[in-house]
Formats: C-alpha cells, structure tokens, sequence
C-alpha cells in the first residue's frame, strides 16, 4: 500500500505541475529528467532508495501522460478550430435553456476527426427539443474550449471539454446514438422531473442537488445561492464523498453487509454517481468506497491515504487538466484534512464523559465539529483565492445542518420512489420538507450574520493565509500540550483577521476618500468611498457565465470596511453594467438605487433590478438627469439622459466629486453624447475620467478628451473578442498625454483622495 501511495502522489504531484509551471514541451523536458533521476537511482540498488526510484518513474510517466493527453485533446482541438463547417455531433445530455441562449453537452461524431467533448451553443432556439442521444448535423463556428478572447483558460479542459462550437445554420437530426453518458443523463432528468413533481417550488430544488447534483435552480435563485455559500454549505448540494457515504450506509441498511451486498454497492455506488454528472468530488468518493468495500474481498486492509492518492491518480490519469478544476482541489483538500486530523481535533475536543448515552451523542457533535475544522485547514486558501471570501461560521452551520442531511437524502430516496403510495408517500414528502425547511431556515438566518463570511482580497488575504499556516507549522513543531495545537491556530487566525481588517479601515477612514474602477471582467463598476459613505456607479459583467461582478464588488467593499451602500447609480441597463445587481443586493445593504427614466420599460434588466430593490426594501429612483445626489462628502451629478437612439446614446453620465477631487463616468456614451456634454458642460475641474464604453473607438473623442483637464484615465475592461480598448483610443489618450490605468493588466485601479 506504501508504495502505491508513493507512486499515486508522485504521478499527481507531476500532472499539476505539468498544469500550473510546464507547457506540453517543458512537461516531456520534464519526464525525460525524471526518468534519468530514477534509472541513475534505480543503479545504485540501496533498499532505502525504492521509494525515491518509483517516485521518479512514476512522475516521469504523469508528465508524459500530460504530453500526450495534450496532442490528443487540446492539440487537435485546435486543429479544427476556426472556420465554420458542417460538422456531426452526438448529444450527450437534453439542452440547458437559458434567456438568451441554448446549450448542450455534445461529443463530435466527424469521420476523420477525433471524438472530442464539446460544448454547443445555439441562440436561435433550435436544438431545445432535442435530448441525449441524438445524433445531429449542422453548420458550426468551432472554436478551441482552453482560449478564451486569445487568453488561456482552464475551465472547460478541466471538465474534459475541448471545443465550443456556435451554431450558424439550421440542424439536421441524423438518427441516434444511445450512449452510457446519454442514458445517466436521461436518468437524471427522470429523477428530476420526479423530485419536482413530488416536492413543492420552495424544497424541490435543494432535494434536486441533494439527490442528483442539479444546481442550476439553486443558482437560478440568487438569494438561495448566496445563503447556501454564506453559510458554509454549498458542498451539501454538491454530489461528494458525503452523498456517497450516505448512498452505502443506506444501501448496506437495506442489503446487508457481505460480499455480495459489497460488489452491489460498488455498481450502484458508481451508477449514482454516474447519473449526478461524474464529478471530480463524486468520482474520487466512489473510487475510495470502492477500495475500501473491496478491500475485505481481497483480504486487504483499506488504507485512507493509500485510497486518496490512488483516487486522485485515477481521476487526473482519465483527465490530466481536471488538476486544474476547483472541484477536484476542493474535494481531494477537504478529503485530506479529515484523514489527516479530524481524529486528532475530535481527541482535543472531546471532554472527558463518562460512558453512555450523553457520550455517544456528545461524540457525534464533537465529530461534526471536527470534521468541519479539518476541512477548512487546507480548503481555506482554494476558497480565499477562487471566491475571496470564508465561511468562518461554517462548523456552526455544519453542526446545526449536517445531522438532517442523511435524513434529507435517504427520505428524499425513498419519497420519489414511494410517492404512488397515498398516505406512506405523503408522509415521507411531508417529513423531508419539514427538514429541508429546517436546514434552508439555519442557512438564512446564518448567512444574515455580517460576520459570518470573512471577505479577503489582495495582501490580505496572501498575509492572512501565510501567518495561519506558519502558526500551524510551529505548533505542531513545538512541543506543546495537545490542546494549545489547537487554541494557537485558531486564536492566531482570529486576532490576524481582526488586526488586518483594523488596519484596512484605517486606511480608508484615514483618507478623505477613493475612487476604484473595481476589476469585474468585461463590464464596469466603480465604487466612491468617504468614511462611512459608499455608493456604487454600475454593477456587471460578461466575462463568464459563472462569474458575477455583485461578488467581486461586495468582497472588495466589505474588505475596505464597508458593510452597507448609499446608493447604486446605473449609467444604463446593458448586461456589462447592471447584471450583478441580485447577488449584491444579497450581499450587502443598499439604501437607494438610481435607474435613468430613459431606460426602455420592456427590459429585463429593469424590471429584474426594480422586484430585487422592492424584495430587499431599497428605495428606487427614476432619475431623468441634471440633479445632485449628496452622500456624507460624496457628491453626484447625474447629468441628462435626454438622449435620441439605442440606449448607450440615451446614458446618464454622472460626476462624482469626493471634496474638489472629480471622476466622470460616462457609461457606454457614444462620441455625439460626449461633444453634447462638451457643450452643456464645464469640464475642466475634473481630475480624471473612465474610459467610455470599456475603451471603444466609437466614444472617447478628441473634443472631450480635450475638454477634461485632468490627465488621469481609467478603462474598465476584461478579456474580450471586441478588440477593446481600441489602438485609436490608446493613441488619442496617449497623444493628450493621459496616465491610463486599465483593469485588465492593473486589476482593481484605485485612487485615493487625500485631505
């Protein structure tokens, strides 16, 4: 088994660093190196030296397997990436249909091109009515899935998906294809459709995730969302190793232990997992139950760490890139810390009871406690840079919720599989949404607790992790009492995020204010501070599907101390603007937002922001320009909207002045709109401006550039296939000798405004 695990970790070890230091050429370098290092060991035949030789080949080979695994996806990806063609795809699943788009998991089925896992996006409404299995052809634009407006990126490879075609043309269905993927697919839609045919709207979508991993109303409805995450409890709706434990205790409940009931276990262990989508979390516990129900079959004892390493083996041998997923770090971090020092934290937490009741019981909170605990020691810093934040009140949550959720799960089983049983199967309905009720109430109540998710971002958060981990490494160095290995920690975590968040409000409250252009991606979101006075001015952006400019707007407002909003202004309603409005209006406190009265009545965004401010009781203005807002020493000059046109024509500009320091913002304002203000306007006493419409070649003329007198701009803008900001914009700030700051190689621009 120790050898197994040396040779596991090893090969790991190597794929992520082939993923985050070598390209595919430096990963060959790379085994070719390795595989010296260990034959030149491998010679000098000393016993003790076994494990360092098989850590060598083994790493030799998981920089290999990433070489290869790379000219078989990525290489040829590429290849057929560019024009567009008629190509033949099979779908794996039915389409997912969003607002404004349609899309589906497919695998091409080209003669001559290798099957890769593709992502089909159609915005004409065409493929809905498919399902997973069909076999379709039509004219499509494929694109490689690991570049993204020419910038690398991870997120699809480390799903296993290589293309991303848009359809252009009309389809044609070819016959189909029943596949073991479009089968669980098919599966999981049947379940779905059961669990929302049994459970009423409020509880149907956590049973949905609980059961099969179906997020997509969870994340449909904000509120819930941000709860949930808050809290500490999304990984409860993400299928992982917890679901599984709970499916074979459940299952060994109803069939016995034995071998027999073993092997049975392990095939529906992995069809479960099969049907809620084959995650990296799921896949690794279903691996591990697998080694560990199989182990008495061989006459093995199960090693956890031995199980561990081979799981993670396994998953990154099927798919090198998914090393680069935060599923899979999150799974196999948490998975780590409880093998590693859950049993030591229960010890240390455990109070010396006598035997009985009082001390099972008192166990099983102490376990849940500790289970927490050790999760969070090595998932801290994944969570802290992915979504700058931790749930500091998640071992609460988790020993308040976690006892319900086998309940939830094994009732939530047996209510859709009873449900045609009149009174057995009202009841079984009725109990699981008495607890799924329960466990949704905690979550609320836990998420409305300011303290209960600590914000983090840029030094801070790099400071707070090193001193937690550094006090880590020193207790368990120092020969200290048992107990203290755990207060040191703890207390250091807690005193070091009181000492740095003093430290950040001093900085701002020190200062008369800040102006920060907020680094959201494609969009814009600029924050005016002063004391305690905040107020945002935009809030979107189109960067990803998954990405959320409310998030990285409410991390770095509550970073800086700031806990509640004067007022959101939106210069218009396009998408790059105002789509992060819910998720922070769920985050943070808002007094008041400001929409223009010229807004078309009929848009979504409209309506969708006006229910969100009335739902969280924020006031709303229709504001047709030319009036003043004040806020502490913040003031805002919304200018007129009277504009003709589509609707960047018809945006609202506003000057917002902290003490005499001016910023302009002129949203999306076309080149007609800025000479307009030119006009009606004395521009000369601002300090600085945002680049209109992200750097476009339509805003930005030469007449108002000219006519701002400070030489300080800011473009707000993310990766992008749109060419922004524009050479002609560059060259025209340039020629008028402006500073520029662009988010997109600066991050977040912030400027500070003293006395």
């Amino acid at each position: 088994m120790r050898k197994l695990a040396i040779a596991a970790f090893s090969f790991s070890a190597a794929i992520f660093a082939a993923n985050y230091i070598f390209s595919r050429e430096g990963a060959l370098y790379a085994a070719l190196v390795c595989a010296l290092a260990g034959a030149a060991v491998l010679g000098v035949r000393l016993k003790s030296l076994r494990g360092l030789v098989i850590a060598a080949f083994a790493a030799a080979i998981g920089f290999g397997v990433f070489a290869v695994h790379y000219d078989l996806t990525v290489k040829k990806a590429h290849a057929i990436a560019g024009e567009t063609r008629e190509l033949s795809f099979v779908l794996l699943e039915s389409p997912h249909m969003y607002e404004s788009y349609t899309s589906v998991e497919a695998r091409l089925d080209e003669k001559g091109l290798p099957r890769l896992k593709c992502i089909l996006y159609d915005y004409d409404g065409r493929i809905g009515d498919l399902s997973g299995g069909d076999r379709i052809s039509a004219k499509v634009k494929p694109a490689a899935a690991d570049l993204r407006y020419g910038v690398h990126t991870d997120r699809y490879n480390a799903r296993d998906v290589y293309l991303t075609a848009t359809i252009k043309g009309e389809i044609r269905l070819t016959g189909r294809r029943v596949s073991f993927s479009s089968l669980a697919s098919a599966a999981a839609e049947r379940i779905a459709a059961r669990a929302e045919k049994v459970f009423d709207g409020k509880t149907a979508p956590f049973v949905k995730a609980l059961l099969i991993g179906d997020k997509k109303d969870i994340y449909d409805d904000d509120a819930l969302y941000v709860s949930l995450s808050r809290a500490g409890l999304m990984h409860v709706v993400a299928v992982s190793g917890m679901h599984v434990s709970y499916l074979v205790a459940f299952l060994q409940f109803l069939l016995g232990r034995g071998k027999r009931s073993s092997l049975l276990c392990i095939l529906l262990v992995w069809a479960f997992v099969a049907v809620s989508g084959m995650s990296p979390a799921a896949a690794r516990a279903a691996f591990m139950q697998t080694m560990l129900l199989s182990a008495p079959l061989f006459e093995r004892e199960n090693d956890p760490i031995t199980s561990l390493a081979a799981a993670l083996a396994f998953l990154l041998l099927c798919n090198p890139f998914a090393a680069a997923g935060i599923s899979l770090q999150l799974s196999f971090a948490a998975m780590l810390g409880i093998v590693l020092l859950a049993e030591r934290i229960q010890e240390l937490l455990m109070p010396s009871v006598e035997k009985g009741p009082a001390k099972k019981l008192l166990k099983v909170f102490v376990g849940i406690v500790s289970c927490s605990l050790s999760v969070m020691v090595f998932t801290l810093p994944i969570t802290a840079a992915y979504f700058g934040y931790v749930a500091v009140l998640s071992p609460l949550t988790n020993l308040l919720c976690l006892w319900a959720v086998p309940f939830c799960f094994a009732g939530a089983i047996a209510a859709c599989a009873l449900s045609w049983v009149p009174l057995l199967g009202k009841l079984l309905v009725f109990l699981v949404s008495l607890l799924v009720r329960y466990f949704l109430l905690v979550c609320r109540q836990i998420s409305s607790i300011g303290f209960c998710a600590v914000y983090l971002t840029g030094w801070v958060s790099s400071a707070w992790i090193v001193l937690f981990y550094l006090s880590v490494a020193a207790v368990f160095l120092l020969k200290l009492k048992p107990r203290l290995r755990l207060i040191i920690p703890l207390a250091t975590a807690i005193v070091a995020l009181l000492v740095s968040h003093a430290a950040l409000s001093l900085y701002y409250s020190s200062a008369k204010g800040t102006v920060t252009a907020i680094d959201v991606g494609q969009g814009q979101c600029i924050a005016v501070m002063s004391g305690k006075n905040a107020v945002l001015i935009d809030c979107g952006s189109t960067s990803y599907a998954d990405y959320n400019a409310g998030d990285s707007a409410a991390a770095y407002l509550k970073s800086s101390g700031i806990d509640r909003l004067d007022a959101v202004i939106f210069t218009h309603l396009h998408e790059d603007h105002a789509n992060g409005y819910e998720r922070l209006a769920n985050l943070i406190e808002i007094e008041k937002v400001i929409i223009p009265t010229d807004v078309d009545n009929e848009d979504r965004l409209l309506w969708d922001s006006v229910s969100c401010a009335v739902a969280h009781g924020t006031d709303v203005k229709r504001a047709s320009g030319d009036e003043m807002e004040r806020y502490g020493e913040i003031r805002l000059l919304l200018l007129s909207t009277e504009g003709q046109g589509e609707e960047n024509e018809r945006c609202m500009p506003v000057i917002a002045s902290v003490g005499e320091y001016d910023v302009i913002i002129t949203g999306d304002a076309p080149a007609s709109r800025e000479k307009e203000l030119v006009r009606r306007a004395d521009l000369s006493g601002i300090e600085a401006l945002v680049v209109g419409h992200h750097g476009s070649k339509s805003s930005s003329c030469e007449e108002y550039l000219s006519a701002v007198s400070g030489k300080t701009a800011i473009i707000s803008v993310g990766k992008n296939s749109y060419g922004l900001p524009a050479p002609e914009v560059l060259e025209r700030l340039g020629s008028l000798r402006y500073t520029v700051f662009r988010t997109d190689k600066d991050g977040s621009v912030e400027i500070r405004i003293d006395g």
